[in-house]
Formats: C-alpha cells, sequence, structure tokens
C-alpha cells in the first residue's frame, strides 16, 4: 500500500466538511508501535474503532481503542500491507455490537510521503461498503503513518454521509509534533515569528512560535482568573482564542479582572466581549471566537472540541465535571484552575492556587472526591427555585425560634433558644450572610492577585503543552501562597474501578455511559458574539 511515484489520491473527496481528528497519548502510541514495527522499509496495519460528533463546522473524530492484528491476520510475507479476509470479516462483525465507528490505520515506508497511494485507494473504497453493510450511517476512517525528514507524519480520510472527507487537522495530545499532512500533501510552510515574540523564541525555538499560532486554545470563564490567561496566551502567539462566559462586567470584578474599566460595569459589556477586544488591542492577528454561555450546553461543547487545549477558569461544579468530561470523551487536553482565601481568628492562613490536569487517562472529579453535589444542586437552580428555597428556610427557621422562644418560657436569645434553631436549620454560611440556604454555595474570596497568579501559571502549562517544550508536573497540584515554600502538595489519585472515565475515552458522542451534568432548561441559550 505504499504510494506510487508522485501518485496522487485516486479517490475523490468533499472538503465542505474538514475532519479534525483527536488522538490521546495511550492509543497513539499503541497505534504507532503497531504499525510501524516493520520500519524502515516494510509496512503494517490495524484496524482501530473511533467515536464522532458532527459539529456546524466540522466532523470530529475521536480514537477510541486498537483492534491489533492476530496471527495470520496480515500476510508477513509480503512488503506492504495485506489484509487477510479472516480479520476484516472479524472487525466488521464486531461493529455490529458496539455503536463506535471502524477504521483502517498503515504505514508508509520512512522516508515516504502519507500519500495514498492507488492500492491504497482500492483498499479503502472496498473496505469503506463492506464495514458499512455490518455498522451503516458510521464513519469509515482511514489513516497513514510516516516519518519524514525524521518528523512523524499523518494524513486520513474519512468516508461519511457517501463522500470522502479529508483529514484536515490532527491534535495529538502532548504530541504537537506529529503534522498533518492533508490529502497527503505536506503542510504549509509556517509562519516567520515577529519580533515582539523573540524573547520566546529565544526561549523555546522558532518551531515553538509555530506551533502556537496553528494552534486553538478554549478558555471557559473570562472572569478573574481566565481574564489573566488570555493576555498570556495572545501575547505568546497562539493563533485562536476560544472565549465563554455568560455575565457581564460588574463592579466587584474591577478588583481581578484585567482590562476592565468603571465604564464597563457602566455599559454592561459582556465579559468575553471585554476579552476579545483586549486580544485585538494585543495581536489583531489573533483570532478570537467569543460565545455567551457555560459548560455543559451543547453549543458551547461544539465549539470547543475543536481546541488543542481547555482551561476552565470558574468556580463551578457544573462546569468542572463538563470539563472532565469532555476531556476524556473528545480527548482534549485541560487543566481546571480555582484558587479560595482561608482565614481564623482574624487571620489569613491560606492563600491557594488549585490547578487539576484532565487528560483523557487521568482520573475524573467524582473519582477524586471534587465535587460537592449538594453545592452543584444549588448551581443548577433557577433564580425562582432558589427564592423558594430561600423563603422555606427563613419560614423553617422562624417557626424554630417561635417554638424554642415559647419552650424556653419567652425569653428570646436564650441558650436554649439558640440550641433549637440550630438544631432546626443548621447554617452553613458565616453568621453575616443573610438568609442562608441550607448547603448554600460557600463564598470563595479570591483576590486579584490570586486569580492572576493561577491564571497566569495555567496559561504557562498550556504553553508548554502546546509547543512540546515541557509538561505540566503534576495531576492536582494545589500551592499555599503564604506557606513555607508555597507547600506544594501534587495530590495524585486513582480511578474508582467502577467509574467508566478509567477504561472508556474517546467515545466521544457514542459513549455508552450519560454526561455527569446536562445544562438546565432555564439557563438561557448559548449563543456566539
Amino acid at each position: 500500500m505504499s504510494p506510487a511515484e508522485g501518485g496522487p489520491a485516486g479517490l475523490p473527496t468533499d472538503p465542505s466538511l474538514p475532519v479534525i481528528l483527536r488522538l490521546a497519548a495511550p492509543e497513539l502510541d499503541r497505534l504507532a508501535e503497531l504499525i510501524t514495527g516493520r520500519w524502515p522499509d516494510r509496512e503494517w496495519a490495524t484496524f482501530a474503532r473511533f467515536g464522532w460528533h458532527e459539529t456546524p463546522t466540522a466532523l470530529v473524530v475521536t480514537l477510541a481503542a486498537v483492534d491489533p492484528p492476530g496471527a495470520g491476520d496480515l500476510d508477513d510475507a509480503v512488503d506492504h500491507v495485506k489484509i487477510q479476509a479472516p480479520y476484516a470479516r472479524r472487525i466488521a462483525l464486531a461493529a455490529e455490537t458496539h455503536p463506535l465507528a471502524v477504521g483502517i490505520a498503515h504505514s508508509h515506508p520512512v522516508g515516504a510521503a502519507p500519500q495514498p497511494s492507488v492500492t491504497d485507494d482500492d483498499m479503502d473504497g472496498y473496505l469503506a461498503g463492506y464495514v458499512a453493510d455490518f455498522a451503516p450511517d458510521r464513519p469509515f476512517v482511514s489513516l497513514i503513518l510516516a516519518e519524514v525528514d525524521g518528523a512523524p507524519a499523518l494524513s486520513g480520510r474519512v468516508h461519511w454521509r457517501g463522500a470522502w472527507r479529508p483529514v484536515a487537522s490532527v491534535k495529538a495530545e502532548r504530541r504537537p509534533d506529529l503534522a498533518c499532512w492533508p490529502g497527503g500533501a505536506p503542510p504549509a510552510p509556517p509562519p516567520i515569528p515577529p519580533a515582539r515574540v523573540a524573547r520566546l523564541t529565544s526561549a523555546f525555538g522558532v518551531e515553538a512560535h509555530q506551533r502556537l499560532r496553528r494552534a486553538t486554545v478554549a478558555v471557559i470563564g473570562a472572569g478573574g482568573t481566565g481574564s489573566a490567561a488570555i493576555p498570556v496566551l495572545a501575547r505568546a502567539g497562539v493563533g485562536r482564542l476560544v472565549v465563554v462566559d455568560d455575565d457581564v462586567v460588574s463592579e466587584s470584578n474591577l478588583e481581578r479582572m484585567h482590562a476592565s474599566t468603571p465604564q464597563d460595569v457602566i455599559d454592561q459589556v459582556p465579559k468575553v466581549v471585554l476579552a476579545r477586544n483586549h486580544v485585538a488591542a494585543i495581536d489583531p492577528d489573533c483570532a478570537v471566537e467569543a460565545w455567551i454561555g457555560r459548560l455543559p450546553q451543547p453549543e458551547i461543547v461544539e465549539a470547543v472540541i475543536s481546541a488543542d487545549v481547555l482551561l476552565g477558569c470558574t468556580d463551578s461544579a457544573a462546569s468542572r465535571l463538563a470539563l472532565a468530561d469532555i476531556a476524556r470523551r473528545y480527548l482534549v487536553p485541560a487543566i481546571d484552575i480555582g484558587g479560595l482565601i482561608e482565614g481564623a481568628d482574624g487571620r489569613v492562613t491560606g492563600q491557594i492556587v488549585q490547578l487539576v490536569r484532565f487528560l483523557a487517562a487521568d482520573p475524573c472529579p467524582l473519582c477524586r472526591g471534587m465535587i460537592d453535589f449538594a453545592r452543584m444542586d444549588l448551581e443548577l437552580l433557577s433564580p425562582a427555585e432558589r427564592e423558594r428555597r430561600r423563603e422555606e428556610a427563613e419560614a423553617r427557621r422562624a417557626a424554630a425560634l417561635a417554638a424554642a422562644v415559647a419552650a424556653a418560657g419567652g425569653l428570646p436569645g436564650g441558650a436554649v433558644a439558640a440550641e433549637a434553631v440550630a438544631e432546626a436549620d443548621p447554617p452553613s454560611d458565616p453568621p453575616s450572610a443573610p438568609s442562608p440556604l441550607p448547603h448554600e454555595v460557600p463564598q470563595i474570596d479570591t483576590v486579584g492577585y490570586i486569580t492572576t497568579t493561577a491564571g497566569t501559571l495555567a496559561a504557562g502549562y498550556a504553553i508548554g503543552w502546546l509547543t512540546g517544550r515541557f509538561d505540566p508536573p503534576f495531576e492536582r497540584l494545589q500551592l499555599n501562597l503564604v506557606a513555607e515554600a508555597l507547600d506544594a502538595t501534587d495530590r495524585r489519585q486513582r480511578h474508582r474501578p467502577d467509574c467508566p472515565c478509567a477504561t472508556h475515552r474517546g467515545h466521544a458522542a457514542q459513549a455508552a455511559d450519560a454526561a455527569p451534568v446536562v445544562a438546565p432548561e432555564h439557563w438561557e441559550p448559548a449563543r456566539r458574539v
């Protein structure tokens, strides 16, 4: 199946719906190990399974599992790939028992471009039709892995809705060196770095800037933390940003939110619009896609699953669950960011920054014990339901107080009354909080330098991923900014044995388990601005 000398691909393609191919490190490593085992001169192949999701602008395809050949499934007496009929039949029959798409991945000899040959065209055309008889209405995926000038190169195409569609972009977890060759042709020459990023290129190299320029980062939350991360990414040269937030600038944001002014409060400027304007002032060539909305709204999920890296900059349990779910289902590497202040006896005892890594194979927030379900329930309530619960809580407290006063002989404020009220409705907020609900969402008292520290740290680690120059050296990092040596702790945690996040990744929209959280109906529809 190696390419003919200069031979172009023969199967007609429809580029109207480009394909984004997403690969997590464990499955990519397994696939590459299998199909490059006979390098440098001989080829090999394997079948694989893929999730997929069609968005308004692309077909996102995710590598879910590799179905390696067994003894005799491929003809090892020849240099090219020759698939034996029992192997293809076994894969096709298995497709009747699962919802995933089926595909084939094979290698070309070292030095040969990942350009489909006439033999590749014949094989792809036959397999796409053969598998469709067993798994109708699913994509068929064909990938070619090669090594050109010492660098890995991958091309691909997907048969979907009666047409072949080229893989236009490859997003491999922690592997920015894996270049996409659309249609088997080399990628366009990278841009020449401008002088304004000279410090970055001197530290990380020209190639680092070129990778950043091709990259997309999605930022969920454009408040204190997000507004710090966004300009760092823009100044580094990231080519595209997707910014999501459902709120407008308020007066309390001014202490924390970069680029905000009192006039923005008066004008009720959406935070995403402020972020877009800020980026335009820094780098007019950085494309910003601004969305008023929040995770897990379907429109927002579709907007962010094409990103290279996802940053969670909200203190929302629902958003945190959705963030990790996207990392697992759609293989988008993510970092969740949080911060809070702790205190006792009038003193600040802790100023905490937390960064949590979510790769496809990492434990989810449920495995890590990060979710307070009572708090998340309140996050998702409608304003009317919150008010109803508040009124019910007030009524219970008033009734408890009246009963306690009567039991104490009409002496209000006595010890008996206080104990009775506490027993009837134990408050979960500080005494200064007005009319607390049971299990009310606690106020996280973050301030500007904490959110700025957290946001810039996360942006820096995202740059490390995107350039391939360094990895975040943590799974769940906690820093105390007022402790000796910052009291840095990496809380490494394991999967729960019964959690699907341990085994099922890359299943995209075909995942059998339900999403851990859904957007409530009372939320305003998400919209792009």
